[in-house]
């Protein structure tokens, strides 16, 4: 197979000479092939039309393909109002490297689809291309997912291929760029839903080949369908065709000439869900000729900003950077294991608790601990009072089983911190379906969570401490308790008076950084001042 040839629409392709490997068309709108020798202008011969070459930009989002496959540089015609089978063409709704998409009527069954008219060369390798694009469009429609756009149709119209698919709602996330970068939660959300349908995908034998942000469309309000599988390859194969895809999107292996697979899959996802993170690409093409161009991804760092967002938690870091990877070997080894760390990183709860609900929660927490004091300190004065012989043996052993049991009395908040360093929720909080997560939506560390337990249950604390038996005179002890006392009290009126804040958050949440968030509602935005 000859090595690819890589194409430089911003300086007159120089790269598409003569004795290259590649071949080069440009289609004119008449349907002429004419093809290209490296000069500044592509001039038709069977209709006259000049189109100048120079200056096209083929290096952001548009879909390119190269080696020995026809390359078609030019925007075809509207043919809205033609028919293709028993589909007719309505309105162009967009076209790219691959071919033009179309909103159609299904005269069969009297419904809309998008339509997608595959561009055909006229040389006998095109054929086998477009014979190839046809049968992984086939292995696309046996994907059943709901992530993915459905297949409708796969077929010819004469000598011209064409795929029927269902029509979404949109708009794509291309679109919704152009006002700015997502909210983290929404961009986390379809980041899985992605990662799921390229999951799907994979076991079903099949590489995208093509992820970008304009092949990411919204089926929903928080529904993402993936679709234009039309660079698709079924499995990983090592058989190079050349470079395929989108100049932004591609792994530095492919720029290489390396072929398609799971991992350069992941790096074009991890070029999108930068994008839709910061709102721009992770690094800009540079260079003369796009050869230079596709060498960026091959030696640029990643161009993080340099104050990194506060409404982005610093995980999502760890996670960018090791999908854009250089090495395929040091990305995620699949998608199962792409889809843990997403978890890890997802808001486990969004929508604040009100302040009654979490007064309620915590009221059953503190008599639920108060409720266990008695059985650590009461047992051992009733023993005394039963002026029971202390010469027995066994009621000696009971007695300082007792007193061992009084100086545990510290363990009831003990035991509540380690409840929430496990990450369970205390019977307050699952009985109200309440979860503390940090400023991001995400659970909390376990040692922050311990802590946060500690200074939320420090009335226990001080009881324990009052009953805790010290080998100290009474006065220092009662002066001790009247401390604490006056302590806790301070403390408790301060996160009362947070709690009346619009934030709803209580002096612990503010000292920790978190919040109280229902564990029902996973999606909606962080309102602070609901």
């Amino acid at each position: 197979m000859a090595p690819p040839t890589v194409l430089d629409s911003a300086s007159a392709l120089d790269e598409a000479k003569p004795g290259r490997s590649g071949k080069v068309t440009f289609r004119c709108p008449c349907g002429a092939e004419v093809p290209v020798d490296g000069g500044q202008q592509a001039s038709c011969p069977h209709c006259g039309r000049v189109t100048p070459l120079k200056g096209l930009d083929l290096s952001q989002t548009v879909t390119l393909c190269s080696g020995n496959t026809s390359f078609v540089l030019s925007q075809p015609g509207d043919r809205s109002g033609q028919q293709l089978g028993h589909f007719v063409l309505e309105e162009l709704l967009g076209q790219g490297g691959m071919g033009a998409v179309y909103r159609a009527l299904d005269s069969s069954l009297q419904r809309y689809v998008a339509v997608k008219v595959l561009r055909t060369g006229q040389e006998e390798s095109a054929a086998r291309d477009v014979q190839r694009l046809l049968d992984e469009a086939v292995a696309q429609a046996r994907l059943s997912d709901p992530n993915v756009v459905t297949v409708y149709y796969v077929g010819r119209e004469g000598e011209e291929p064409f795929l029927a698919m269902e029509l979404l709602p949109g708009p794509t996330l291309e679109h919704e760029l152009k006002s700015g970068p997502l909210a983290y939660s929404d961009m986390i959300a379809v980041a899985k839903q992605v990662v799921s349908a390229l999951r799907h995908a994979q076991r079903m034998g099949l590489i995208h080949g093509d992820i970008k942000p304009s092949n990411l469309i919204r089926s929903g309000p928080r529904q993402i369908k993936l679709g234009d599988f039309g660079l698709s390859r079924i499995g990983d194969s090592s058989e190079n065709s050349g470079i395929s895809g989108t100049p932004s999107y591609l792994a530095p292996e492919l720029t290489a000439g390396g072929s398609p697979s799971r991992q350069s899959d992941m790096y074009a996802l991890g070029v999108t869900l930068f994008e839709l993170t910061f709102g721009r690409r992770p690094y800009q093409l540079t260079g003369a000729t796009l050869r230079d161009r596709l060498a960026t991804h091959q030696t640029a760092r990643l161009e993080f900003p340099e104050r990194w967002p506060r409404g982005i938690p610093l995980e999502w870091r760890e996670v960018l950077e090791r999908l854009l990877a250089k090495r395929p070997e040091d990305r995620y080894a699949d998608y199962d294991e792409l889809l843990t760390d997403l978890r890890r990183v997802s808001p486990v709860g969004t929508t604040l608790a009100g302040r009654f609900t979490r007064c309620l929660a915590m009221t059953v927490d503190l008599l639920l601990q108060l409720l266990l004091v008695p059985l650590f300190i009461l047992p051992k004065p009733l023993l005394g009072m039963a002026d029971l012989p202390q010469q027995n043996p066994v009621l000696r052993t009971l007695s300082v089983a007792l007193e061992l049991l009084e100086y545990s009395v510290f363990f009831i908040p003990w035991f509540w911190a380690w409840i929430e360093y496990r990450g369970w929720p205390t019977p307050g909080r699952y009985l109200f379906q309440l979860r503390v997560v940090d400023e991001h939506g995400l659970r909390p560390p376990p040692r922050t969570r311990a802590l946060r337990s500690m200074l939320r249950n420090i009335g226990i604390w001080q009881i324990a401490l009052t009953y805790f038996p010290l080998p100290i005179t009474t006065v220092l002890l009662a002066v001790l308790t009247t401390f604490a006392d006056t302590i806790v009290i301070v403390i408790y009126l301060i996160s009362a008076l947070f709690m009346f804040m619009p934030r709803r958050r209580a002096l612990h949440d503010l000292l920790f950084h978190t919040q109280v968030v229902l564990a029902t509602d996973q999606t909606a935005p962080i309102n602070p001042e609901s």
